[in-house]
């Protein structure tokens, strides 16, 4: 992948994360419509950069063909998984929400919307350092 657009969606990606966190703020103030209509655009910009550069980007790694063994391999396949089980999962909440002003359905989620963070904060941690294997000097 071209570094440019790497470090492109490297920057998208944290913008994505401050989404996802100022989201936070909106929750704890009681503010679910802010709070979930803000969760829908973190959903829909991380799936848009899943779509044209983080897919292409894993599809076009050799050493995952040549060496599936590799540690490089291996961590960049469990961050692709990591990191497409929480999009599936943000995009199934998000989805199941609708936008509703209601928090019942949220509630009886609520343990999966924290699973859901955890594992997106990690798969953005995994990608960062998997970028600076790839662009830096790390």
């Amino acid at each position: 992948m071209d570094p440019v657009i790497a470090q492109v969606n490297a920057v998208f990606q944290i913008s994505i994360a401050i989404i996802l966190l100022g989201s936070l703020v909106f929750k704890k103030k009681r503010r679910y419509f802010l709070h979930g209509a803000m969760m829908l655009v973190a959903v829909v910009l991380n799936v848009v950069s899943f779509l044209f550069v983080m897919l292409p980007s894993l599809l076009g790694l050799e050493i995952i063909r040549t060496q599936p063994l590799h540690v490089f391999s291996i961590v960049a396949l469990a961050h692709a998984c990591v990191g497409a089980v929480s999009m599936i999962l943000g995009a199934w909440i998000v989805g199941s929400w609708h936008l509703q002003s209601s928090t019942v359905n949220c509630v009886k989620r609520r343990i999966i919307m924290r699973l859901v963070l955890i594992l997106w904060l990690l798969a953005l941690v995994v990608g960062i350092v998997l970028y600076m294997f790839l662009y830096t000097n790390f």
